[in-house]
Formats: structure tokens, C-alpha cells, sequence
């Protein structure tokens, strides 16, 4: 390859191998030799080094090249490639917050405009096709341009549609594959964990017969090309026309004001959207049980839309509105310790009894801290236990919690300033309302309206204990946490932070509101340290994740960072390991020999120096650009770097005169590790700050790379000490807050347009 170093050129060849290799796993067998987050990690090497090279996107065989490019596109390697005659346009515009709403709402033209809601299917999305009014072609959207042909996989599927329309017309219709949620609860729960993970896994098989009896149907919603006069300007219209041809649509409401549409969405389409065991699912007459994680918000007409635009992301006249997490009761169990990886950090954790939540079984979830276990909402706030109220005030508004539910007690507080002190009152809540509720009791004020204000607080009990019952979501969609108590039993044993480590026995220190162990050689932090070391921003050692760390921790084959490096020396026992073999451990030991030469930031990062994180580990590279400068620094000129604290600068200096950090470095440096020094083209830019705004040509690692090696730093904020702002689509408020600095007189160069920026940059 032309202007790529040769040690560049052989990782992108190997890159380029593997993750081709493990496409074919994931697509053709449904499996794969390793983790997504460890494909993650291959993939996202391979575009820094396209943003290295520009050239390697002109190659034919680059993996950003083949269409729908990485796992979540939803394109098979051995299909064949259909061009869609009008690109299907994802959703940039996303949110859970009704505020947000309420801006895409007045900026697609507010009062007066007609809007649609639809249910934002959980699913996968097909483009049908139709030529002189048959049916010829189903395709998946792939990259949005270019998908998969799976015309045999769809005739395989349920799918209601016509195989033929009238008048020898042409259509291109959209939809989304699905498998109906009572379907899936019957035949295919013991298989796959969701509806999603089913209907992606059974259409992209390569043999179409696969597809047959699984319940897959597609719901179609939206048109591309088209030649029937029957469409109009109207998608509403479209929607109920698209039904008539004969093609399974989805239900679709209409909203002219601001009030409508609110009342649509808090209403989930006016029920139309229910939660069962943990999903949210289209329940209506005449349409399949389909899996929703939100609604589609459009602007109705055609017109309109053209008129509003595009980003480079996607419409500004289409929202998705995301529903807030679903929640589960469960009942506390136990609480245990759990000590940190890297830094020794006591973390509580519950345990409750097994639920079920969008299809995941869950026992656990994390309580962050004491405090965070201490404070947890409790919703039946005045329960008694041996007669008296075990009750606390707890200062949150009311209107920022989520959780309050008919027949709870409220305690009102105000300030009279005539008597010059605070009087309470208590309120049993009735039926609730968005902004309010009804009082029930007492009588005094039966049937009363009461507005959520701030400074209205609710009550709580202190502490979990054994046998409460309490909320747990996803946060997210993947993380479980517990939001609240749902009924809360003080006189059962509660939890506190043990006295000593529990896994080393070493005392635990408290640094409010943390807990610590105060052993540094303790097992967990050892092995998160190795864990964190190996892990894509530091050293991103593929295939040495998480699991295979801890196997190999508690295998006695890692014991600190430097054995990574003599893992040779255990080959066959590592051969010998289940699911390893001769293969794994070539590759394994094969990848840890060539991540020996790091970039000074990431072997910084690696180390995990506590407060270090990678931003600074970067202006430090950038400052001492060889790894003896860098552990010869003074804490005076730590100082004078810039975003370089004073807490920070202490710590770094104990880092590097600890004798614990001194041995570990050099028996890294033993191993054959030798992070490079940084490269600096030149100083152009020395002493300039850029700030990096919107969307851009290319990705921002691209021009970040080309300023920092010139000298020049990269921040995430615009002040009056920014020299340059590159300025793409979509900015937003740092370029507005940019141009006013300007306005008011500061020497701030804004660079709007990619030319100029290439000529400023001399890319």
C-alpha cells in the first residue's frame, strides 16, 4: 500500500482478515468466535486507521466498504446486493424528554401543522419492490443505500401483501420485519431472549427455507418511489392507502396542535402500547403483537418535508420519541460487597429474586453507593412499624419523581413568613395527572386539586432491608438498577459497609461518600487493572476481555500487567483450557506480540493512574512526547499544563515515585513493551486551542490527529481562550455561543465550510 508504514500495513491486513472471517460467523452460522464488544473493538481499530489513511476507503475490499458494515446493520457478507431506488433515511433526532419534543415540534412549523405518530417498531427493515405492478424484489436496508436481497427469505415469511398491484404501477414500500410477541412467547423464548434477536437471526439466514413457520411478518409504514395516483401528499393519507392495496400496515394517528400530540404520546397512542413481561407491545385490533421501543413522529405532508430538510444524519421533519424504561417488583434478598476493578472502590450490590426484563433474566443490580442504598425512593412513605411512623423528609420536588402512585402520603412543606416557620401538612394522593393529582384525604380537602411544585418533598424510610419489595429498569435498556422501594419493611435486617475487604481482608478506608480497600495488591483490583490494560482505548489487546481475563486471573496464569507478556510460556495448558484450543491461543498470543508498541497516551492510559483518563493522557503524551520525560515530571510543570489540576498533578507525582509504579513499568519494559514517542510534524499550531463542532467530511479523530500532531489541542468547549472552531452541520450551541464571542470581539477564527477548513489545516 502506497504512503502506510509496513508495521501499519500488516496490522490492516490482519484487521481486515479477521473481521471478514468473523462476519461469516456471525451471518452464515449465527455465532462467533468472540464477543461483539470484542468485533467492536476490531472494527473501530480499523476505521482509525482509514482516518490514518483516507486512501483505504477507496479499496474495494475495506470492511467500511461492504454494505451495512459492522453487526448491527443487518446485512449478510454472502447475500447478494440490492441498490434501493431511494435511500431508506435513519432517525437522528432521538429522545426520551418531552422538551425535546416540544423544540422538533415548533421548529417543523408548531400550531396548525398536521403530525403523525406511529409505533416505532422493534424489528428489522425491509424495502419491497414492485415492477409494472408485480412483485419482484425484498431487500433489508443494509447502509441505507445498499442492502441484502432476501426475496426468497420474505415469501417465506407470514406476511400479509398483494402480488400484484393495480394499474402495472411501480411501488418501493418500507416496513419492518417482526415477530409477533405472543408468537414468540409460545414457540421461541427458550431460543432467543427477545422478538428483536429472533426475527434478526431467522431473515438473515442464506437458506430462505430457514424462514418458514417462524412467524415473521413485515409491517409496512412508509413509500419510496412510486407511479400509483392513489398516494397524495399526505403520509396519514398513505398510510391507510398502503392498507387498501392489500399490505399489513401499522396503526397511525394525526395531531394538529401541541396538546394532541403530547396527549398521544404520554397516552402510548392512546393505550394502543401496553407493557407486558417486560416489553412494550402494540396490543390493537387487527395488527400483529409487535415489540415497540417508542414512536415515530413525522411531519405529515410530502411538501412540508422537502421544505424542512435534511441534516447529514438524517430528516428534520421525522422524531423518535423513546419510552422511558420498563420496571419490574422484586424482592430484595442480600446485599453484597463488591470490590472495584483498577481502583478498589466497595460497591454494593443487590441481590433480589429472579425477574424477567425485556427478555433478559436478571438476580442483580448495582447500588452505587451507601448513600445511593440509604436514599432510594420508598413509595408506601408513612407504612408503620410498631406503631410509629419510621418515616424522614427527603428534599426532592415532588415533580421530579417518578414513582409516586395513588394512596401515598405526601408531606407539604412551606415557609410562613408571618410566624417565621415551616408548617407541614400531609396529603394522601388520589388520581394523578401529568402536572398534579387529586387529594383523597384528608377530608378537609377531599377531591382538592394539588399542582406539583418545587418544594414540595415526599416522604421515605432510610435504608433497604431483607424483604423489601422494589422497582427495578434498565437503564438505558441494558443495565439493571433499582429505582425505588415499592413497600419497604424497616423492622427486617438492613445492610452496612463491611469493616474490612471482602475479598482480601484488608481494612476499608471512607472517602464520603466511597469506600475503599486499601490493599493495592489486592486480587480485584489487580485483575481489573489487567482487565482495564488490555482493554480497546488503552492497549486493545483483542481477544484478552473480560471473561478470558478472569479465566486466565483464576487460572493463576495472570497475576499482574507484565504476565501478560509470558502467556507463551503456559501454551499448552492454555490449549488445554474449554473453548480455547491450538487457534485461539495462536491468535491470543499472536495479538498480545503486536500491541508491544503502543502510542505514549495509550500506554499512560493503560496504566491506570487514578485520575488519569484518556483526554489527559493524550495532553500528556502531547507535552512530555517520551515516556522518561514523562515519568521525570515535576509537579511545577505539571501545573502549567492547561486543564491540569492541582489534585491531579499530586497524584500523578505520587504516581511515578511510587515504588510499586516504578517496578511495574519496568517489567513491562522487560516484557518488550516500548511505547513510541509522539511524532510531531511541526509546531504550526503550538499554543492554539480548536474546538470541533457538528458534522464534518470526515470523522473528528481525522482532523483532531492532524492539529495535535502539529502541536496545536483539541477541547470540548468554546471560551475566549478557543483560537480555532471548525464548524460542521448541525452544530448547535457551540458554535453559537462561538459566533457571539466573535461578535463581541474575541480573536476566535470560525472555519464553516470543509474548503476552508482543508486550506486552514493544509490537509
Amino acid at each position: 500500500m502506497l504512503n502506510i508504514n509496513t508495521n501499519d500495513e500488516n496490522r490492516i491486513k490482519e484487521l481486515k482478515e479477521l473481521i471478514a472471517k468473523y462476519d461469516k460467523q456471525y451471518y452464515e452460522n449465527g455465532a462467533s468466535d468472540i464477543s461483539d464488544a470484542e468485533y467492536d473493538r476490531l472494527y473501530d481499530e480499523y476505521l482509525e486507521f482509514e482516518n490514518k489513511y483516507p486512501e483505504l476507503r477507496t479499496l474495494s475490499d475495506a470492511p467500511t466498504k461492504r454494505v451495512g458494515a459492522g453487526k448491527e446493520a443487518g446485512t449478510s457478507t454472502s447475500l447478494p446486493k440490492f441498490t434501493h431506488k431511494s435511500p431508506l433515511l435513519s432517525i437522528d433526532r432521538k429522545a426520551k424528554d418531552m422538551e425535546f419534543l416540544k423544540d422538533f415540534f415548533e421548529k417543523c412549523g408548531g400550531e396548525g401543522k398536521t403530525f403523525i405518530v406511529e409505533p416505532k417498531l422493534d424489528g428489522i427493515t425491509c424495502n419491497i419492490n414492485y415492477e409494472g405492478g408485480r412483485f419482484v424484489n425484498a431487500a433489508t436496508r443494509g447502509n441505507g443505500y445498499i442492502g441484502d436481497l432476501i426475496t426468497e427469505q420474505f415469501k417465506n415469511t407470514d406476511t400479509t401483501y398483494p402480488q400484484s398491484i393495480a394499474n402495472n404501477a411501480d411501488l418501493e414500500i418500507r416496513g419492518e420485519a417482526i415477530i409477533p410477541f405472543d408468537y414468540f412467547s409460545r414457540n421461541l423464548s427458550a431460543d432467543y431472549s427477545n422478538p428483536r434477536n429472533a426475527v434478526a437471526g431467522i431473515m438473515r439466514q442464506i437458506d430462505a427455507e430457514e424462514v418458514k413457520g417462524k412467524g415473521v411478518q413485515v409491517m409496512f409504514y412508509d413509500l419510496g418511489q412510486y407511479s400509483l395516483s392513489n398516494f397524495t401528499d399526505s403520509d396519514y393519507n398513505n398510510v391507510a392507502e398502503i392498507k387498501d392495496l392489500g399490505f399489513q400496515s401499522v396503526p397511525v394517528m394525526k395531531a394538529t396542535s401541541w396538546t394532541e400530540l403530547r396527549d398521544i404520546v404520554n397516552s402510548h397512542m392512546n393505550n394502543m402500547i401496553q407493557s407486558i413481561d417486560g416489553f412494550n407491545v402494540l396490543i390493537a385490533d387487527g395488527y400483529p403483537q409487535a415489540v415497540c421501543d417508542g414512536l415515530v413522529i413525522k411531519v405529515d405532508s410530502y411538501n412540508e418535508r422537502a421544505e424542512i430538510g435534511m441534516s447529514e444524519k438524517g430528516p428534520k421533519w421525522m422524531f423518535a420519541f423513546k419510552f422511558k424504561p420498563l420496571q419490574v417488583e422484586t424482592v430484595i434478598q442480600n446485599v453484597e460487597w463488591q470490590v472495584g476493578n483498577k481502583t478498589g472502590r466497595l460497591t454494593p450490590v443487590a441481590v433480589f429474586e429472579e425477574v424477567s426484563l425485556g427478555g433478559t433474566k436478571i438476580t442483580r443490580a448495582t447500588l452505587n453507593n451507601y448513600d445511593y442504598m440509604k436514599n432510594l425512593p420508598v413509595l408506601n412513605v408513612v407504612a408503620e412499624a410498631s406503631g410509629k411512623a419510621y418515616t424522614q423528609v427527603v428534599l426532592k420536588p415532588v415533580k421530579d419523581i417518578m414513582f409516586i402512585q395513588k394512596g401515598d402520603t405526601l408531606r407539604d412543606s412551606k415557609y410562613n413568613e408571618s410566624q417565621g416557620e415551616e408548617e407541614c401538612e400531609y396529603i394522601k394522593v388520589g388520581d394523578i395527572a401529568d402536572d398534579g393529582f387529586w387529594i383523597d384525604e384528608p377530608n378537609n380537602w377531599n377531591g382538592e386539586w394539588y399542582e406539583f411544585e418545587p418544594n414540595r418533598f415526599y416522604l421515605q424510610s432510610k435504608g433497604i432491608h431483607v424483604g423489601d419489595k422494589i422497582i427495578v429498569e434498565r437503564s438505558n435498556d441494558v443495565i439493571p438498577r433499582i429505582v425505588a422501594v415499592k413497600e419497604s419493611h424497616p423492622v427486617n435486617p438492613s445492610f452496612e459497609v463491611p469493616n474490612v475487604c471482602p475479598d482480601c481482608g484488608h481494612p476499608i478506608e471512607e472517602r464520603y461518600p466511597l469506600h475503599f480497600c486499601t490493599n493495592p495488591m489486592c486480587p480485584s483490583q489487580m485483575k481489573g487493572r489487567i482487565e482495564h490494560y488490555a482493554s480497546r482505548d488503552a492497549m486493545n489487546i483483542v481477544g484478552l476481555g473480560e471473561a478470558i481475563v478472569d479465566v486466565l486471573f483464576e487460572k493463576g496464569f495472570l497475576t499482574d500487567l507484565s504476565s501478560i507478556y509470558y502467556l507463551a510460556e503456559h501454551r499448552e495448558e492454555l490449549e488445554s483450557l474449554p473453548k480455547f484450543g491450538k487457534k485461539k491461543v495462536d491468535n491470543l498470543l499472536k495479538e498480545i506480540e503486536n500491541k508491544k508498541t503502543p502510542e505514549l497516551w495509550q500506554f499512560i492510559y493503560a496504566l491506570c493512574i487514578n485520575g488519569v483518563g484518556k483526554k489527559a493522557s493524550k495532553d500528556l503524551a502531547q507535552h512530555y512526547l517520551t515516556l522518561d520525560n514523562f515519568l521525570n515530571a515535576t509537579y511545577d510543570d505539571l501545573c502549567s499544563m492547561q486543564d491540569m489540576g492541582e489534585i491531579t498533578a499530586q497524584g500523578l507525582i505520587d504516581f511515578v515515585s511510587n515504588d510499586t509504579a516504578k517496578d511495574t513499568i519496568q517489567k513491562l519494559l522487560d516484557a518488550g513493551v516500548s511505547p513510541q514517542a509522539v511524532q510531531v510534524n511541526g509546531d504550526k499550531f503550538a499554543g492554539m486551542t480548536f474546538v470541533i463542532t457538528g458534522t464534518l467530511q470526515n470523522p473528528r479523530k481525522y482532523y483532531q490527529d492532524m492539529i495535535e500532531k502539529n502541536g496545536g489541542k483539541v477541547s470540548g468547549s468554546v471560551s475566549k481562550k478557543t483560537s480555532v472552531v471548525l464548524i460542521g452541520t448541525d452544530a448547535g450551541s457551540k458554535e453559537t455561543k462561538a459566533r457571539k464571542l466573535v461578535a463581541d470581539g474575541a480573536d476566535i477564527k470560525l472555519l464553516d465550510t470543509e474548503a476552508a477548513i482543508q486550506s486552514f489545516l493544509e490537509i
